[in-house]
């Protein structure tokens, strides 16, 4: 007679969204040509502070809406030079 087969320890009991949800896709509401290159876009995500923009070549990006320095909201100000965000205030850029 045949063994039972015994249930894997590592069998999947949650999804990647449960796990990792910032891992999901959430829409932002706009349309790809709403903005244009080098424009900024603040929104809340699932209560998650983003700015949205295109880069000067104009491929889409997301990032924190806070610089990582202190703070600072970068849609108060923040350049897109090329394919960096600057700081508005303090002039980091990433």
């Amino acid at each position: 007679a045949a063994k039972p087969v015994a249930a894997s320890k590592t069998a999947a009991r949650y999804t990647t969204q449960v796990i990792l949800p910032a891992l999901q896709w959430i829409k932002t509401g706009l349309k790809l040509g709403e903005l244009q290159a080098t424009e900024l876009r603040a929104k809340n995500l699932a209560g998650v502070d983003v700015l949205i923009g295109k880069d000067g070549k104009g491929t889409l990006f997301c990032v924190a809406n806070l610089c990582p320095h202190i703070g600072t909201p970068m849609s108060e100000g923040a350049d897109v030079i090329g394919d960096v965000i600057v700081c508005p205030l303090h002039g980091s850029s990433f």
